[in-house]
Formats: structure tokens, C-alpha cells, sequence
């Protein structure tokens, strides 16, 4: 199959969302703040955090996130993975990596309006039990309501979403800043390489370690997502990736070292911890701004993480809908629903994921969290084969942004990613600790899910060919998938696509 040039400039309307925007977006896709990672700190030695904070990010995340950017500035599609995946894989593994990918996030997502509502049911001042009659029920009814609150902005347009993440960003950051810059004179380097291992100061749990390191970098895989609504692709990822991986590993890293430098007991770092290090530091005035910057961090992740459920499902279903909406006239309120007006994806993706959102905010999140980085390994592993299989296939694809080394290039750039899934995802499996009261439970269910995905799959088939329904749209070489595929897919994103010649060795 020969390659295809894309030209970046697409259509400027369906293209709001510009560089500064899209950092901030991404910024609560990799890393959202220091809230709520006490356990790192609790792993393992200062030492081995930090060492392993670094070297992460630098044979992780900027590898992933390189990769994100080829691919997006060359092939900018609303989905990001999603949309690549489905064109390499083809319609059977393409459907079910953006089952794997939706259900992943919208598990991560769910998490965190139920901790921004924790936080906030902290604050003395409130009693969230006058909610639900007691504080647990309370805490879940903030949780939807909040989701009720992003689904609303959302609707509004992606240009409201860009300003609601630049307030969450703001509120959040805000303390953590100040507690960086008050607490760097106390910041003690022989606490920081520290390597000691004992009893009395926490011992060292290397499967915490990979796998919260893991879950902090992951999100770059994420960065593609609104490839098909970015201003200038080409341009604007470069100088996002330019900015985030240094902005990641300071406003994690550096809060840390000052935290562990304050209190160099680990055993004592458990979720809530560095509100009274805070405390201790700054006084009890920035306990509070860290409660405060902690519940809007937890808004902006779940933000962020939401909208990579909603455009991994809205670029599967969108080509039924164009389909569905050209057939016939439709009435106002489906219209509505179907039809992008400057919210990226119709208008039923954000509602529907908003209202399943709503259902799982009652669920266990920690062991919601676990399955999902579980199921994500999956994703990457498809991410990474589809990255190499563009550049062994198509090496003379139009690459605006282009990782030299060709396909040798690739394999090196892709290496350090896979072994770190592989590494995480090991730990992982073979975890005895139970979820939902079962021994192993995030491999059975892993086995679950990826189970029940194969068993939809198949009614699916009956369902269309009991039906007849023709829900397919056939690309270039006559073939079918359920996604765009390909100059439909460009077409539909308003961007151009030229076919250059084939190379000859191929």
C-alpha cells in the first residue's frame, strides 16, 4: 500500500484547538499534579524514585510521545490510536483495540471525580453526609455532580473546554508552586540519594514502583487524540512534546524531593500526606490550597480523560451516523445529537459516556484503576506495532514531523516503550492481591473483559447479518472496516490527501 501526504492546514473550523490549548489538555492527560501520589514515595528509596522518575522519562515518555507526534502531524485524525490502529490492523482488531482504549480511560476517568469529592469532603467546614445521608453517599453525589458540570462545558464547545482546563491548571498548580519554591531551602541531597532500605524508614515494593511510574507517563499515548481538531499539527506538536516532558517530571519530581526532604519517614506517606507536610512547611493556610488545588486537579483529569473515551468511540461511530443522517431528514433533537457543532464529536458521545461515568462513580475506584492499566497494555502494544508498520510500509509518507533512522529508527525509539508495558504489565498479572474479593483478580478480570469484547463482537455479526444491516464503509482497496479509513477519513476531517509515488522496492 503506498503512503499518504496530508497536508496539515485541513479545515479551520473543525481545527480550534491551538498549541497552547492542547498543552494544557495534555498536560492532565501525563500528569495533573502531585496530588494523590504519596504511594510513589512510599515504594521504594528517594533514590529509586527519583532515579527511576528520570530515566522514564526519558526512555518512556519521550519516546511515546515522539511517536504520538509522527503520527499525528502525518496522519491527523480525530481518535488518534484509535483511527491508526483500525487503518494498519484492519476492522476486527481495530474495533476491539478502541473497546480496550474506551473502557481503560473511562475506568481511569471515573476515578477521579470521586476524589476531587473526597477532598473536598475534608474540609471541616463541610458535611457532605446532608447530601446522602451519610458522608460516603454524599461524596459519590458531588462525584456526578461534577461530572454533570464538565458534560455541560463540554457542550459548550472545545473552546470552553481549552478555558475550563486552563482554570483547572491555574487552581491546581497554584499551590503546589508555592510549596516548590517555599520548600527548596530545606532541600536536603542526602536525603534525595538515599538507598536505604529498612523496616523503620519503608522497604521497597518494585511492582508499586513501575507500575504508579508507569501510570504517571502513560498518557502520551494519549496525545493523538485530538490530532483532527489541532491547529497546524505539524507545527504544534513539537513544541507541546518541547514543553511537557520537562513540565511533567519538574512538577512531579520537585515537589516530592521537597516533600521526602521535610519528612523523610516513607511509612508515613499514605493518600493525603502532603497536605500536612504543607501544613508543616507553609502552615495550615496551604493545607487548604492544597485541598482546593488537589479537588481541581482531580476535575481536570477526569476533563481530560473523558475526552479521549469520548473521540476513541466518536471515530469508530461517526461514519455509521454520517450514513445514518444522509439517508433521511431527521428530526431537530436527533440532529442535535448526531451532528459536531464545535464540541469535536457529537454531541450523543459526550452524553453517553457522561451518564456511564455517572453509574461507575459508585464503583470501587482503586480496583477500577488497577484493571484498567491492566487492559491499556494492550493499546500499546497495538500503538507501538502500528508505528512500525507505518514505517516499514509507507517510508515515503509525508512526515512534517519525522523520527530519523527509518524503520532501524523505529525499532530503537520503540524498544525502551514496549519493555517498560511488558515489565509493568508482568506485575500486573501476577499480583495475588484480590479485587471485588477475588484472588488474582486483575487477571481475571482482564480475561473478563477482554472476553466479553469478543462475545459483543460476535452478536454484533449476528445482529447485522440477521438484519442485514450494512454498516461498513469501503476504502480504497475495496475492503470494509467499521472506521474511516485512509481519504475517507481525511475527507471527513477536511484534509487533503495525495497519493505520491509508490517506491520502488516496494
Amino acid at each position: 500500500m503506498s503512503g499518504r501526504n496530508i497536508d496539515n492546514d485541513g479545515d479551520s473550523e473543525h481545527r480550534n484547538v491551538s498549541t497552547a490549548g492542547l498543552l494544557l489538555i495534555a498536560f492532565f492527560w501525563v500528569v495533573g499534579g502531585i496530588y494523590g501520589n504519596e504511594p510513589l514515595l512510599s515504594a521504594g528509596p528517594p533514590a529509586y524514585v527519583f532515579g527511576l522518575l528520570i530515566v522514564c522519562a526519558l526512555a518512556y515518555a519521550l519516546p511515546m510521545s515522539l511517536i504520538s507526534a509522527e503520527l499525528a502531524c502525518a496522519l491527523p485524525y480525530d481518535g488518534g490510536l484509535v483511527a491508526w490502529v483500525d487503518e494498519v490492523c484492519g476492522k476486527t482488531i481495530g474495533a476491539h483495540n478502541m473497546y480496550w482504549l474506551w473502557l481503560s480511560y473511562i475506568f481511569d476517568s471515573c476515578a477521579y471525580p470521586v476524589l476531587a469529592s473526597s477532598y473536598v469532603g475534608s474540609i471541616q467546614q463541610l458535611d457532605l453526609a446532608l447530601l446522602g445521608g451519610n458522608e460516603e453517599t454524599g461524596e459519590k453525589l458531588v462525584a456526578c455532580i461534577i461530572v454533570g458540570l464538565i458534560t455541560l462545558i463540554k457542550l459548550g464547545g472545545t473552546d470552553y473546554i481549552v478555558k475550563a482546563s486552563s482554570i483547572f491548571f491555574f487552581f491546581s498548580m497554584t499551590p503546589a508552586v508555592i510549596f516548590m519554591v517555599y520548600g527548596s531551602k530545606d532541600l536536603k541531597p542526602s536525603v534525595l540519594t538515599d538507598t536505604t532500605i529498612s523496616d523503620e524508614t519503608g522497604g521497597l515494593q518494585p511492582a508499586t514502583l513501575f507500575s504508579w511510574i508507569s501510570w504517571l507517563y502513560c498518557g502520551y499515548n494519549s496525545l493523538g487524540a485530538l490530532a483532527g481538531e489541532v491547529k497546524n499539527p505539524a507545527a504544534t506538536y513539537p513544541i507541546v512534546i518541547a514543553w511537557l516532558i520537562p513540565i511533567s517530571v519538574i512538577t512531579v519530581g520537585w515537589p516530592l524531593a521537597v516533600s521526602i526532604s521535610v519528612d523523610p519517614n516513607r511509612t508515613n506517606y499514605v493518600p493525603g500526606h502532603f497536605n500536612d507536610v504543607a501544613a508543616e512547611e507553609c502552615g495550615e493556610w496551604l493545607k487548604y490550597g492544597f485541598l482546593i488545588g488537589a479537588a481541581f486537579s482531580f476535575v481536570g483529569l477526569y476533563n481530560a480523560q473523558i475526552i479521549v473515551c469520548e473521540r476513541s468511540v466518536a471515530s469508530a461511530f461517526e461514519p455509521m451516523i454520517k450514513r445514518y443522517l444522509a439517508k433521511r431528514t431527521r428530526g431537530p433533537i436527533v440532529r442535535y445529537l448526531l451532528t459536531e457543532n464545535g464540541t469535536g464529536v457529537a454531541p450523543i458521545f459526550i452524553i453517553s459516556n457522561a451518564l456511564l461515568a455517572a453509574v461507575l462513580v459508585w464503583l470501587p475506584y482503586d480496583a477500577l484503576i488497577e484493571l484498567a492499566m491492566l487492559v491499556m497494555s494492550f493499546n500499546m502494544f497495538l500503538f507501538m506495532y502500528a508505528f512500525l508498520w507505518y514505517k516499514w510500509n509507507r517510508p515515503k509518507m509525508e512526515r512534517p514531523f519525522n523520527i530519523p533512522g527509518g524503520f532501524i529508527g523505529g525499532l530503537i525509539v520503540v524498544f525502551p516503550c514496549l519493555a517498560m508495558t511488558g515489565v509493568t504489565t508482568y506485575f500486573a498479572a501476577v499480583d495475588p492481591e484480590p479485587i471485588f474479593g477475588m484472588p488474582y483478580g486483575k487477571a481475571i478480570g482482564f480475561a473478563g473483559v477482554v472476553g466479553a469484547g469478543f462475545v459483543a463482537h460476535f452478536f454484533w455479526y449476528l445482529l447485522r447479518q440477521c438484519l442485514g444491516l450494512d454498516l461498513d464503509i469501503a476504502d480504497n482497496d475495496g475492503e470494509t472496516s467499521p472506521l474511516l479509513q485512509g481519504g475517507d477519513r481525511a475527507q471527513l476531517h477536511g484534509v487533503s490527501v495525495q497519493q505520491p509515488e509508490v517506491d520502488a522496492a516496494q
